[in-house]
Order: structure tokens, then C-alpha cells, then sequence
């Protein structure tokens, strides 16, 4: 009696089991954690990057990265130190950038100068639009010319006119 409650027993457990395995062999174990779009893999990266926007007269801008990371559908920086020529020479440069759509997020203790004016501009984040030369934020930032110094909550800085449009500013002129 005592062998055929075993073999029961064995029968069942291995019933059991087997009703386990095909329960686990229906679920796909990463549909709870991946979803679309969660994750970016990157199609490229480069280290030490130094790169020039030329055509066949003019150098138009000077890019030094200390790494850049090829995405679908965007770029990535770190340590981005841009030069633009243009009208007047700028400098731009932060703790990281995007680059999407002809525009240039920077992002993280984000530094921008003309070389020319002596104008500073200091904030965590601007954005350079490519197409219409500006500048602007909508983060606390920082002006500084000179001696002069204004602070405020958003900005747009054209940088062919060196037009500057900003809300929420406080300034402090020095003569």
C-alpha cells in the first residue's frame, strides 16, 4: 500500500511540475519589463571628437567633444565645446548636448560667450536653434557684460542682431 501512495504521489508532483513548465513556457518574461521605446541603443560612438562645419570657403563652426554618441533619431554629447563663426564668434559650451531636429539641447552647467562683445550667458540649459541663429531658455540664467549683469527666467538671444528678448529680469548696470 505504502508503494502505490508513492507512485501517486510521484505522479502528481510530476503533474505538477509539468502544469509549471507550460505555464512558464506561455509567458514572455521581458513583456512585464521592455516596453517600446524605453530603451535607445546607440549606433555609434566616438571618443576625443573634433569636427568642422566648412563648405568650400568658410569654416562656419568648430565642435570639441570628449565623446559623442550616435542614436536613431539624435546625437549625444559630453563635454561639448562648440565655436560658431558667424557674424561675431561664440563659444557654447556644457556639461553634455542634444542634437535633434537642427537643434542643439545643452544641457548642465551650460557656459555661452561672445568672443567679440564679451557678452556671457549662464545657464542649465539652452537650446541653440540652428536655423534662426538664437539662443534661448526657458531656465533662470545669468547675463553678464562687462560689469553689467542681469538675471531672469527666460531668455532668447538672436545672435546675428545680438537682439535680446527676457522675462523676469533684475539688473545691475555699473558706469
Amino acid at each position: 500500500m505504502d508503494r502505490a501512495l508513492a507512485i501517486k504521489i510521484f505522479y502528481f508532483v510530476v503533474a505538477l511540475f509539468s502544469m509549471s513548465v507550460v505555464a512558464l513556457m506561455l509567458q514572455n518574461p521581458y513583456d512585464h519589463t521592455l516596453e517600446d521605446g524605453n530603451i535607445k541603443v546607440a549606433n555609434m560612438q566616438a571618443d576625443g571628437v573634433v569636427s568642422y562645419d566648412i563648405n568650400a570657403t568658410n569654416t562656419y563652426a568648430k565642435f570639441i567633444s570628449s565623446s559623442v554618441i550616435a542614436y536613431d533619431d539624435y546625437n549625444k554629447f559630453i563635454n561639448p565645446d562648440i565655436t560658431f563663426i558667424q557674424k561675431d564668434t561664440h563659444n557654447i559650451n556644457a556639461n553634455e548636448a542634444i542634437y535633434k531636429d537642427d537643434n542643439i539641447t545643452f544641457i548642465g552647467d551650460v557656459k555661452y560667450l561672445n568672443l567679440v562683445t564679451n557678452l556671457r550667458y549662464n545657464s542649465s540649459e539652452i537650446l541653440y536653434g540652428s536655423a534662426e541663429k538664437i539662443l534661448l531658455s526657458n531656465y533662470p540664467f545669468e547675463l553678464i557684460q562687462n560689469r553689467d549683469k542681469i538675471l531672469g527666467n527666460s531668455v532668447i538671444y538672436e545672435l546675428d542682431s545680438n537682439h535680446i528678448t527676457a522675462k523676469g529680469v533684475k539688473g545691475w548696470f555699473y558706469r
